[in-house]
């Protein structure tokens, strides 16, 4: 198994894990990865050779704390690379995920954090997501999701968990962007859509997207 393909599986089974907080099939795997659930059974079993998880045929698989940190690791090379391409080379917060999954494989410790040293070690990257140190430890945060919002407050926007290219655009034209401040002034109680300011115009927000956008309250 190349060491890219075990990467991309140990991402894809800690992120499927809610971060290594569940068991995960290996029918969610295949599905994810796009990829038949005999493949994924012998991709798993070589990764539980490797001791990176623990795989039962009945039960499901979760990562080890080898794995956990190797996937931390990935995780780190990723977002540094986000934030790189983003603040140093303008690369737009919709663009740098793809370019990203390909740098995230290039394993060289001394590049990522003179990277991150460029940058001033960001806690987070384009898309607000947390980043790892170099021990693996993440920021804990008291973000919510705006769908979580009350009436009347103020928030500002903090990250996304939809990273597609058609929902960034869609956040751009309403200048729902990282950093932009809101207020919410109506919440619908048939469909618990959201009607809020930001910059002084009105925007209404659908439950579906408001479920994927981070905040703080301000």
């Amino acid at each position: 198994m190349r060491q890219e393909t075990i990467e991309n599986y140990l991402k894809t089974i800690y992120h499927l894990s809610s971060h290594n907080t569940l068991i995960v099939s290996n029918q969610k795997i295949a599905g994810k990865l796009h990829l038949n659930p005999a493949t994924v059974t012998e991709g798993v079993k070589k990764l539980h050779e490797l001791k990176y998880v623990v795989y039962e045929k009945s039960y499901g698989t979760r990562l080890t704390a080898a794995g956990i940190k190797l996937t931390l690791d990935i995780i780190r090379r990723h977002r540094i690379w986000e934030t790189y391409l983003a603040k140093e080379l303008g690369f737009g917060w919709d663009e740098v995920h793809a370019i990203a999954e390909e740098l995230e494989h290039v394993n060289n410790v001394k590049l990522i954090n003179k990277l991150a040293a460029i940058l001033g070690n960001p806690i987070y990257d384009p898309h607000g997501d947390p980043i790892p140190d170099e021990k693996g430890n993440i920021q804990k945060s008291n973000f919510i999701k705006l769908s979580e919002a009350k009436l009347g407050l103020n928030y500002i926007v903090m990250g996304v968990t939809d990273h597609s290219t058609t929902f960034l655009k869609y956040l751009e034209k309403h200048h729902l962007i990282i950093g932009a401040r809101l207020n919410i002034i109506a919440i619908e109680d048939f469909d618990n859509s959201i009607l809020l300011v930001c910059k002084k115009k009105e925007v209404s927000i659908s439950s579906k997207a408001s479920a994927c956008i981070i905040v703080q309250t301000i």
